[in-house]
């Protein structure tokens, strides 16, 4: 009976168990609700394939193809979102049952794939010196070149724009590159393309991502072509299930900001000087001509200011940008289509730059084994740039150094031909010349690749791609008479038209191999490459035009033209393994065989081979008492790459048209214009990396480091050779830099929830010496005594400011006599120090007086959202470096003619009125000494920039059937500028970021401040 009634109590147990269970499960269906919402990231696009899980259940789901999910919950659950490349993001379930979800991009997650020279890698599994950033990220800013949108984003990469003209390239130079006569431009590749058209004729928009190989490991498949860095340019691909249409685009005004401006004296205050600099003449020289009529009553020209001819030249000017991308994923086909228009109007009058790009990228999966792609890119580029307009003693500082008392526009409305002031130059009436310039340039630019990807074995593919780059570059100049002379016309107008095609056609073929055996996991790569450039120009000048009435070459009674010719070719051989065990202990070989024909008949091949090494240190056992880190990995690099940029036939003897006599007639032939040399090649760069990449606190931290050493050796140099083989040098490899420093960023999580708030900070310590130049040492630079202002010797860093020491003005007599002084100073004239201390003061006493190479570069971005808005700031900047202002030899030219700086009105007049001790007499004979590259010229251009500051909100749309997401935008590029140097523009360069003639300054095109409202509209 006992044993039935257990059993039989058993029974019951089980039953009213049940009906518990029944009953729970009743309340908990009661309970759930449809959860339904769209997944976006901060674009507003939507995001297909996004995990969407009930925290501690395995109840989940993906959103489709317009970012949508649909998912069953209860009032108090938790959803998580997750996605590759993106930051998961949380949310409890309250009220709504509708969830409009943004995730922010994550540039830490490991398992994100990222573009690599001939290939792709994830995060965890690189071993090189690789900085990567989403193209995403930089939507919002108000530049029409990706580079400038890339400035304080990427460590070890300094960019500077030297200059605001529309079009414009941006200096690009990383970790410190430099070389004497191959440049330091990095080489540009697109699509896995190398081109020389440069960043500006790629649509920003049309750019998926961007990643920067900077080690020699990470940069040697690109062999003697990759020695100042590459640059991977990937467009974008349609993704998997993507289906959208997504136009975007923003219009606003540029300003030039007050800030730095020429501070010149005004009407009255250069009428008072010129007063006072004939009366000095007549008292101490002799001068008997008196003060001419118009600088007699300086304040006739009270209480206005008069003509600030740098504010003529200046405008408002507008800004837009259009932009179309149709995405399509079919089962068979892939195709993005993106079509974009760019308008900037300059702000220097007269001047502007258009560009109209369009873009089909198409991926046909012809089966599973079998893949094709075809990529087609073609820009129009329109400029009307004024020639001449800076970048020297040019059209903008002469036409600022003008007479201030003068009019551009008559009190009728008419224009001034031309002036010529008392004591000053003839000059046109700049205005004029700027508003009557024609120079309309057009360049055409195609850019496209076909490729065909098989699947041989499990594996094994095969891969076969043609790429081919044109561009056609017509440019048409008219100048009419009344701009070209003074205030009267010229003889004739002028005019030009010249013409430049270029051709680059490259064809691959690689192997490659991926396989995992247990724990080994192996990738190889073989490859063979053959690319082909040629380049023709041609030119016609014409002259003596009837009239200014017909601007074509045409009616020119002279015309005088050229042509010219070349070409290279380069041909290839490279290979890579990648070997990883556990994905733990990772090793990369690689390398690149180059043969040109720029390289002599001696040394026509190059071998740059690399090697790198890394180790996932977190995921061994004696890491898990660190409970804080979640991933550190140490690395370590070494190997050789090139620069091939020596001339197409630098190796080869010139020939140069020359006429002979022959029985007293002249007759026409050729002469050598120099030896060849046929052992000429690249110059070799070697370099060594060592770097760590650390996460901690659940990723939130994440840090990079890396240090680098590298020699450039080889450079190419003219070395000395006897005179007696009739010519003076000889182009050579003989010449040697070395550069080393420690590159550093962090990206931070700070606030995670309805409030995010990340920050990206990079810092870079840059550092370079001179080892070897020539078989003499011969610096490089500094011989002249203005505007020679570098000077590059062994033992020094590259490039370094080379001139006097201005140590004041000789303020008495006794001064004068006591100290040491050169041969035509006297009391009142400026004063220098006598470095040589030999007694005087000569060109012997010159010397290094000031760096133009950062002590250290830095950038930070700051991104912050609340539900639907969102906030992101861009901060650059540099520290150490020096800036020679050469303008300053022309705006504190003492001699009467030109305008000056106000400060000149404190200059020295005699022993009872001396001045303040900076600004000396203007006794004729004594003032050239003032003007020479000294101290007096040299700044600090150290400074921090905001580049931009973004402010965006996500507008409701509701249940839009057409339009899935709206975000409106304000942005504002250059809003605010720190420094203290006096010039507009401290990132600004003669030479841009040319190691030799780095950080001079000489009257720029000014840079504005740019003020936008855009929107981004995905349908």
């Amino acid at each position: 009976m006992r044993q039935y009634y257990n059993r039989g109590w058993t029974y019951c147990s089980i039953i009213l168990t049940i009906a518990i269970l029944l009953f729970n499960c009743s309340r908990v269906v009661a309970q759930t609700q449809k959860i339904t919402g769209t997944v976006r990231d901060v674009q507003g696009a939507a995001l297909p394939g996004v995990s969407v899980v009930v925290a501690g259940t395995s109840t989940g789901t993906i959103t489709d193809v317009e970012g949508k999910f649909s998912i069953s919950a209860a009032k108090g659950n938790t959803l998580n979102f997750s996605f590759v490349g993106y930051q998961p993001f949380s949310e409890k379930i309250a009220n709504a049952d509708v969830l409009n979800i943004q995730l922010v991009t994550d540039e830490t997650n490991l398992s994100e794939v990222v573009v690599v020279g001939y290939g792709t890698q994830t995060k965890r599994e690189l071993t090189g010196a690789i900085s990567n950033i989403k193209a995403a990220e930089l939507k919002d800013i108000p530049a029409t070149n990706i580079s400038q949108r890339l400035q304080g984003k990427l460590a070890g990469v300094q960019i500077n724009q030297n200059t605001g003209q529309p079009g414009a390239e941006l200096s690009i130079r990383i970790r410190g590159a430099a070389s004497i006569n191959a440049g330091n431009n990095p080489l540009i590749v697109v699509d896995g393309f190398p081109t020389t058209s440069g960043l500006n004729v790629i649509n920003p928009d049309a750019i998926e991502s961007i990643t920067v190989l900077k080690d020699a490991a990470a940069a040697s498949l690109y062999g003697s072509r990759a020695a100042n860095g590459v640059i991977l340019v990937t467009t974008k691909q349609a993704k998997n299930g993507q289906r959208n249409v997504q136009f975007s685009s923003f219009v606003g005004v540029q300003s030039v900001s007050d800030r730095g401006k020429p501070d010149l004296m005004n009407a009255p205050e250069f009428a008072q000087f010129k007063k006072e600099y004939y009366e000095d003449a007549a008292l101490y020289e002799g001068y008997k001509g008196g003060v001419p009529q118009q600088y007699q009553n300086p304040s006739q020209y009270s209480p206005n200011d008069g003509t600030n001819w740098f504010n003529v030249l200046l405008r408002t000017a507008a800004i837009q940008d259009y932009n179309l991308s149709i995405s399509t994923d079919a089962k068979t086909v892939q195709s993005v289509v993106h079509l974009g228009y760019n308008k900037q109007d300059g702000v220097m009058l007269n001047n502007s730059a258009s560009r109209f790009t369009v873009r089909a990228n198409n991926i046909f999966s012809v089966s599973p084994k079998l893949r094709l792609g075809m990529n087609l890119a073609a820009t129009h580029y329109v400029t009307n740039i004024t020639p001449g307009l800076g970048e020297g003693r040019n059209i903008i500082q002469v036409a600022y150094l003008s007479d201030p008392t003068l009019k551009y526009k008559n009190d009728d409305g008419t224009y001034p031909i031309g002036f010529a002031p008392p004591g000053m130059f003839s000059t046109p009436n700049y205005y004029q010349v700027l508003m009557q310039t024609v120079n309309p340039a057009k360049y055409m630019v195609l850019i496209g690749n076909a490729y065909v990807d098989y699947q041989i074995l499990k594996g094994l593919n095969v891969k076969s791609s043609i790429n081919i780059n044109t561009s056609n570059d017509i440019n048409r100049l008219f100048q009419p008479s009344t701009i070209l002379g003074g205030p009267t016309p010229a003889a004739s107008a002028s005019g030009s038209y010249n013409t430049a095609n270029y051709l680059s056609w490259l064809s691959e073929n690689t192997l490659t191999y991926n396989r995992s055996f247990g724990n080994h996991n192996l990738e190889a790569l073989l490859g063979y490459t053959t690319q082909k450039v040629k380049m023709e120009n041609s030119n016609i000048n014409g002259s003596q035009f009837p009239d200014n009435s017909v601007q074509w070459l045409n009616v020119a009674a002279n015309r005088i033209g050229n042509v010219g010719a070349s070409d290279y070719s380069l041909i290839s051989y490279l290979g890579r393994l990648n070997y990883n065990y556990k994905g733990n202990y990772l090793l990369s070989l690689a390398f690149r065989s180059d043969g040109s024909s720029r390289f002599g008949s001696n040394k026509r091949f190059g071998t740059f081979p690399s090697a790198s090494f890394g180790w996932v240190v977190s995921d061994e056992k004696f890491m898990n008492r660190y409970k804080s880190i979640n991933f550190l990995k140490v690395r370590a690099s070494y190997g050789q790459v090139g620069n091939n940029n020596i001339g197409n036939y630098t190796y080869l003897a010139g020939v140069n048209p020359s006429n002979y006599v022959f029985n007293n007639a002249l007759a026409s032939g050729r002469v050598l214009s120099g030896i060849g040399n046929s052992n000429l090649t690249w110059e070799t760069t070697t370099g060594f990396d060592a770097g760590l990449d650390l996460s901690l606190l659940n990723n939130r931290i994440n840090f990079t480091y890396d240090y680098y050493y590298k020699k450039t050796d080889g450079l190419l140099y003219a070395i000395d050779i006897p005179v007696q083989s009739g010519y003076s040098a000889v182009s050579s490899n003989i010449g040697r830099f070395d550069f080393w420093g420690h590159e550093f960023a962090i990206d931070t999580r700070n606030i995670e929830g309805k409030f995010n708030w990340s920050t990206s900070f990079n810092i870079s310590f840059n550092r370079n010496l001179v080892r070897k130049l020539g078989t003499n040492n011969a610096p490089i630079g500094g011989y002249q005594e203005y505007w020679d202002d570098n000077r590059t010797a062994v033992g020094h860093p590259i490039g370094l400011f080379y001139g006097y020491v201005n140590t004041g003005v000789y303020m008495t007599q006794q001064e004068f006599d006591s100290q040491p002084h050169g041969a035509t100073s006297m009391i009142g004239t400026a004063r220098f120090a006598d470095i040589n201390g030999d007694g005087k003061i000569d060109i012997n006493d010159r010397t290094y007086i000031g760096n133009p190479n950062p002590d250290f570069v830095y950038g930070m971005t700051n991104t912050l959202s609340y539900k639907k808005l969102d906030l992101s700031i861009v901060i650059a900047g540099t520290v150490g470096n020096d800036i020679a202002d050469d303008a300053f030899q022309s705006t504190e030219n003492i001699d009467g003619v030109f305008n000056v700086r106000k400060g000149v009105a404190r200059r020295w007049r005699s022993p009872e009125n001396p001045g303040d001790g900076i600004y000396p007499r203007t006794r004729a004979g004594t003032t050239a000494d003032f003007r020479n590259f000294s101290t007096r010229q040299v700044f600090s251009g150290t400074y921090l920039a905001v580049k931009n500051i973004t402010l965006g909100y996500l507008i409701p749309i509701g249940n839009n059937k057409t339009i899935k997401s709206f975000r409106a935008y304000f942005s504002t590029q250059n809003p605010v500028l720190f420094t203290k140097y006096p010039g507009m523009n401290p990132e600004v360069g003669l030479a841009g970021l040319n190691g030799l003639n780095q950080g001079r300054d000489f009257t720029a095109f000014p840079i504005a401040r740019v003020y936008t409202l855009g929107v981004n509209v995905n349908f």
